[in-house]
C-alpha cells in the first residue's frame, strides 16, 4: 500500500472513530452496556453470556476515564481498528491501489459498524479481531500463521461466533491450493495451537461452570419457531447492516476470486453470513450476529468495486447513505421528531438516570413503610430484579451493587448467586404486572410502589418497588427456563 494511501486509511479510521464517539456523546448507557459494565466490576476469565473481552476492556478504560465515555472509549478505538483491518484485507486481496481506501470508506460508513463501533458491546472487539484475522490469514505464509493465531484467539475471547472461522478454513482447504501446501508445514498447526492457547483460560472457566456460557449461546443461536417475518427481518438486516453496496458486491468475490488471498477473504467473511442465514431459517436471529464479518465483507466489496467503472460513484453513495443514517440517529436519539420517542432507537439510550432516581425515591418510601428493617436501605438495598436490564442500569446510575438473580431468565447474576443474609430485608424491582414474590421467599411484604419515566408525551418505561422485611430463601429455577416456579 502506498504511503499516501496508508495515511488516507488511518485518517478515515480516525474520522470514523471521532464521528461515532460524537454520535453517542451525552447519551446514557444502553442496558447491555450497563450489564457488561457490571461484569467489569468483577474481572474474570468468563461470564454467563459471552467471553470476557468486553468486561476486560471496560475495566481498563473506566479506570482511566469516568462516565459513559469511559465505558465506551476502547470500543470506539476497536471500531476504528476494524476500518483499518478492512483496508489491509482489501490490499491483500487486490493489486488495485484503490482497494484499501475503498474498503476503509465502506467500513467507516457501514451502518451497523458505525453503531457497534460506538457502544460497549462484544461486537466492536470481535469486529476488530476477526477483521485482523481475515487480513492476517489472507497473507499467512510460514511464521505469519503465528500472528494470525493470536488474532483468532483474541476474536474468540471477544465473541463465540468467531469460531465460525474454523469451518471457513475447512472450506478453504478444498478451494485454496496454497493453503493445502501450507498445511504440509508446521506453521498453520502452530498458529491454530496458539489460538487455542489464547482462548483456553476462558474455555476452562466455562468448563468449570458446566459450559453455561457456550451452552447458553448455542441455545440462543439455534432457536426454533421460525416465520417468514423473522427471516425477512434477517435479510433486511443483512442489507442495511453493511450497506446495500457491500451486501450485494461482497457476494460476487467468491465467484471471481483467482488469487489465494482473495479466496481467503471471501470464505472467511462469507461463511458467518451463510451459517447465520441457516440459523434464521430455524428461528429469529439478530442483525448483529454477522457483524464480525463486516470488515471482511467491505474488503471483498472493495475488490469488486475496483473492477467496475462506477466503483467510485458506488463508494460515494455508500458513504453518503452511512453518514445520513449516522447523523439521523444522533439527532433523533436526542430530539425525536421523525420517530416515536418510545421507539427502541430512543428508549434504549434515554431516561435511565431518571429511572434510577425514581427507583431510589420509591425504595426510600417502601422501606419506611415497613419500618426500615436491616437491609432495606434506599442507598444500598439488596435487590432482586425482574431482569438484568433493570439490575444493570440501577447498578450504574443508582449505585445499587447488591443484586440477586433476575426473574425472567438466567444471567450472570445467577453465576454470582448473591443473596441477602437470612432474615434481612430486601427489595424486588420490576415493572407493571410483575408478581412480587416470584423470585425470593420473604416475609413482611410491604406495599408495591409504582413509578414511570416519560419523554414528552411518551412513556419510556415503568417500574415497581416491593419491600420485604425478612429474606427466607430463593425459589428453584427451571433448567433453561425464564421463570421461577412456586
Amino acid at each position: 500500500m502506498r504511503e499516501r494511501d496508508t495515511r488516507a486509511v488511518w485518517a478515515i479510521a480516525a474520522a470514523a472513530a471521532l464521528a461515532r464517539g460524537l454520535m453517542m456523546a451525552g447519551l446514557e448507557l444502553y442496558a447491555d452496556e450497563a450489564y457488561y459494565w457490571l461484569w467489569s466490576r468483577r474481572p474474570a476469565l468468563g461470564y454467563f453470556d459471552h467471553p470476557p473481552m468486553v468486561a476486560w476492556l471496560i475495566s481498563i478504560s473506566t479506570a482511566i476515564l469516568p462516565g459513559e465515555i469511559g465505558v465506551r472509549i476502547l470500543f470506539v478505538a476497536c471500531g476504528g481498528l476494524a476500518v483499518v483491518f478492512a483496508a489491509l484485507a482489501a490490499r491483500e486481496a487486490s493489486d488495485d491501489p484503490r482497494a484499501p481506501v475503498y474498503a476503509a470508506l465502506l467500513a467507516a460508513a457501514a451502518p451497523l459498524l458505525s453503531l457497534t463501533g460506538a457502544l460497549a458491546l462484544p461486537d466492536a472487539p470481535v469486529e476488530a479481531a476477526y477483521g485482523a484475522s481475515t487480513w492476517l490469514i489472507a497473507r499467512a505464509r510460514g511464521r505469519r500463521w503465528l500472528v494470525a493465531g493470536v488474532a483468532v484467539g483474541l476474536a474468540l475471547l471477544s465473541k463465540y461466533t468467531a469460531a465460525l472461522l474454523a469451518p471457513a478454513l475447512v472450506l478453504l482447504v478444498l478451494w485454496d491450493r496454497d493453503l493445502r501446501e501450507e498445511l504440509a508445514t508446521p506453521w498453520p498447526w502452530a498458529g491454530a495451537a496458539l489460538a487455542v492457547a489464547v482462548f483456553l483460560p476462558s474455555l476452562l472457566w466455562d468448563a468449570s461452570h458446566g459450559f453455561v456460557s457456550i451452552g447458553f449461546q448455542l441455545h440462543h443461536g439455534f432457536r426454533h419457531k421460525p416465520s417468514l417475518e423473522t427471516f425477512l427481518e434477517f435479510v433486511g438486516g443483512q442489507i442495511v447492516g453493511p450497506g446495500p453496496v457491500v451486501a450485494v458486491l461482497a457476494l460476487v468475490l467468491p465467484f471471481v476470486a483467482r488469487q489465494a488471498a482473495a479466496r481467503r477473504v471471501a470464505a472467511i467473511s462469507s461463511l458467518p453470513v451463510l451459517v447465520t442465514a441457516w440459523s434464521a431459517l430455524r428461528g429469529p436471529v439478530e442483525a448483529n450476529w454477522t457483524d464480525l464479518a463486516h470488515p471482511g465483507l467491505c474488503a471483498a466489496a472493495a475488490v469488486v468495486l475496483c473492477r467496475l467503472s462506477a466503483g467510485r460513484v458506488l463508494v460515494a453513495a455508500s458513504v453518503a447513505l452511512g453518514l445520513a443514517l449516522q447523523i439521523g440517529f444522533g439527532v433523533e436519539a436526542r430530539s425525536p421528531r421523525l420517530i416515536a420517542p418510545d421507539s427502541p432507537a430512543v428508549e434504549r439510550f434515554r431516561g435511565w438516570k431518571e429511572f434510577a432516581a425514581r427507583a431510589k425515591e420509591a425504595a426510600a418510601r417502601a422501606c419506611a413503610g415497613i419500618g426500615n428493617p436491616p437491609g432495606c436501605d434506599a442507598n444500598d438495598p439488596f435487590v432482586f430484579p425482574e431482569n438484568y436490564q433493570y439490575a444493570s442500569e440501577l447498578a450504574y446510575y443508582a449505585g445499587w451493587r447488591r443484586i440477586g438473580p433476575a426473574q425472567n431468565r438466567p444471567t450472570q447474576l445467577d453465576v454470582w448467586d448473591e443473596r441477602p443474609p437470612e432474615g434481612s430485608g430486601f427489595l424486588e424491582v420490576g415493572s407493571a404486572g410483575t408478581d412480587p414474590g416470584r423470585i425470593a421467599v420473604g416475609e413482611g411484604q410491604g406495599q408495591t410502589l409504582s413509578f414511570e419515566v416519560r419523554l414528552g408525551d411518551a412513556r419510556l418505561r415503568d417500574g415497581t418497588v416491593t419491600p420485604f422485611s425478612r429474606f427466607l430463601g430463593l425459589r428453584p429455577r427451571l433448567p433453561w427456563g425464564a421463570q421461577y416456579v412456586r
